[in-house]
């Protein structure tokens, strides 16, 4: 119950056009009544020329209309009831018509608001999250899950305002004909209710099991369009299909149940609702026989009766459309209860320009149980370029994350200019620091935005400045339409050299006084890391840069080099320092030599 009152907290900011839905239903509903209160009595006056019974409890005007409508000759009525059958139905069709609309409307505004917030909360939490969490599931989530929970509120809350409305105006006119009999009602509701509890459990559970197989399988297709060029290059195709075709079939056979068990109650309903309406159909053609009611009166009483079948149908369908929007709800707030492991200090204030050191204070970090970093100690003085290399894992890239505050440590403390980072903005932080990455990952824009992403605002005049930097703006001015070329997704229209000199225009368009690459020109030709090398070297001169580096010629760009193995520094000091002093060092430059050579 709290997760759906929960979810219903988002219709809160959207209840002036919610309640323009409800009014149109509750509208709609009274002129159902009517055509059910009027038709059947005038035709019933019209056919056997009785005059319509006015019971004690009729206020006066209505006892006034009833005495004005008896005073009508049957043919004159006709032709009234001719003409108002129309009227009504088309006032009835205009209601229904905005009770849609306006719920239609609510419900993409609360699912508006729900992806909003889910996405908000995704691309703000710490990467922890993102490591822990497969794609396809979080996507799962935002796209598949919220449809569900509209399904729910469009169709599900609809129904519950206006088959109750139904439900009351059809029971209002069968209590107002004969009490009594009108409560065979009484004995069908809890008959349909129980069924509906049972029901609704299993659908919840398989509901369940079906979203997490949906967030396997959006996985599964991401991993397929990414790996397509693996795939095909070592033949799994036929592995990829079965794997695929397996969730494929395990979610059309979750379908199935679920659809099963949610069409088996109308049948359900029904069955019960016929039973009762066999019930009143002999104990009401008897009172017609026995001269105690009207057969004008009857008819309108059984069809009251039957009218109710539909809505009660539709309320018991409510509850398993429910129990589905409760699974979705619960894996949509699980996410936005995941709390973020990096959290702005409520006091934090604005870092300055920084101008003296960046120092790690006695640094452990683990992922999860898993250590990284050991005790680490390390003052970067501003202006330094300083390398990080050392084995695969060793915590290299761990240690520039720290910096931005991608984590916190675990013990210890990261200072720039005596202040811990934890005690900053994240804003003014981040701010500072320039980021290449191994994995250069560009957006599906122009070159010329994606440059300029740090700084939507820049003129082209800076972006080109920044793109001669970084020894990009040649091989720009060569693309089709230069700086407003499209690099397609994730870039895939340029090499990665290419990607490469993008991201490190993008990260100086920024005016970082911080400058981190990590493993920049690991993964490039020749020309490409020479390229890169040297605006590297361009840009050390007047920031703090680290270097995370595999390659021996971004090494030696180094003021000083640290030796990184096993989450702890081994040694640290300049090229040919280490040369003398370190195996480990000589081992890796007599590596690089040999891949060179």
């Amino acid at each position: 119950m709290s997760t759906y009152l929960r979810l219903l907290r988002y219709l809160k900011p959207h209840l002036s056009i919610f309640g323009l839905a409800v009014g149109c239903m509750a509208a709609s509903s009274i002129l159902n009544g009517v055509q059910f209160g009027a038709i059947f009595p005038l035709a019933d006056r019209i056919i056997t020329n009785k005059g319509i019974p006015a019971p004690d409890w009729l206020p006066l005007w209505l006892k006034g209309l009833v005495g004005w409508l008896n005073g009508i000759e049957p043919l004159p009525m006709a032709g009234m009831i001719a003409l108002g059958i129309p009227v009504l139905f088309l006032l009835k069709g205009l209601f229904e018509f905005w009770q849609t609309f306006y719920m239609s409307a609510a419900s993409q505004r609360v699912i508006r608001d729900l992806r909003q917030a889910l996405f908000d909360h995704v691309v703000g939490v710490s990467l922890d999250y993102h490591h822990r969490s497969t794609t396809g599931g979080t996507m799962s989530r935002i796209l598949y899950d919220t449809s569900i929970v509209q399904n729910s509120i469009t169709e599900g809350v609809t129904d519950l305002f206006f088959q109750t409305f139904q439900v009351l105006t059809f029971l209002a006119i069968a209590l107002a004909i004969d009490w009594r009999l009108s409560l065979t009602i009484c004995v069908i509701v809890p008959l349909i209710a129980w069924p509906i509890g049972r029901i609704g459990k299993v659908l919840k559970k398989l509901s369940q099991q079906s979203q997490v197989v949906m967030g396997q399988l959006n996985a599964t297709i991401l991993e397929s369009i990414e790996g397509v060029q693996v795939i095909q290059g070592f033949l799994v195709e036929e592995e990829v299909r079965r794997k695929f075709q397996g969730m494929n079939e395990r979610s059309y056979r979750l379908t199935q149940k679920l659809q099963k068990r949610m069409n088996a109650l109308s049948p359900l309903t029904e069955l019960v609702a016929s039973a009762g309406l066999a019930f009143v159909f002999w104990i009401g053609i008897r009172k017609v026989v026995m001269d105690e009611m009207t057969l004008g009166t009857f008819l309108m009483f059984l069809a009251a009766m039957a009218s109710l079948v539909r809505p009660c149908k539709r309320l018991a369908r409510l509850h398993g459309i429910n129990q589905q929007a409760l699974a979705c709800a619960e894996r949509i707030f699980q996410v936005l209860d995941t709390p973020s492991s990096v959290v702005e200090h409520a006091k934090a204030r604005v870092l300055p320009s920084f101008h003296r050191e960046i120092t790690f204070e006695h640094v452990s970090f683990q992922y999860d149980s898993q250590p990284v970093l050991r005790d680490v100690s390390l003052s970067i003085p501003c202006g330094e370029t300083l390398a990080l290399v050392g084995p695969s894992g060793g915590g290299k890239t761990t240690l520039t994350n720290l910096i931005a505050r991608f984590y916190d440590p675990t013990a210890g403390r990261v200072r720039i200019d005596g202040v811990d980072v934890r005690h900053v903005t994240l804003s003014s932080l981040r701010g500072q620091i320039g980021l290449v990455t191994q994995h250069t990952y560009l957006f599906n824009d122009t070159v010329r935005a994606n440059i300029a992403l740090g700084r939507p605002q820049a003129e082209l005049t800076e972006i080109v400045e920044a793109a001669k930097l970084a020894n990009a703006h040649e091989f720009i001015t060569r693309l089709p339409k230069g700086y407003d070329t499209f690099v397609g997704e994730r870039g895939d229209m340029l090499s990665g050299g290419e990607r490469q000199r993008l991201a490190i225009a993008r990260a100086l368009l920024k005016s970082p006084r911080i400058l981190i690459f990590d493993e920049a020109t690991s993964q490039l030709d020749a020309q490409s890391e020479h390229l890169i090398t040297e605006a590297i070297e361009r840009l050390t001169k007047d920031r703090t840069v680290l270097i995370v580096a595999h390659r021996l010629s971004t090494v030696r760009l180094a003021h000083r080099i640290v030796l990184i193995q096993e989450g702890r520094i081994v040694e640290q000091g300049s090229h040919d320092e280490l040369l003398q002093k370190s195996p480990l060092y000589r081992r890796f430059c007599e590596l690089q030599l040999m891949v060179t050579s």
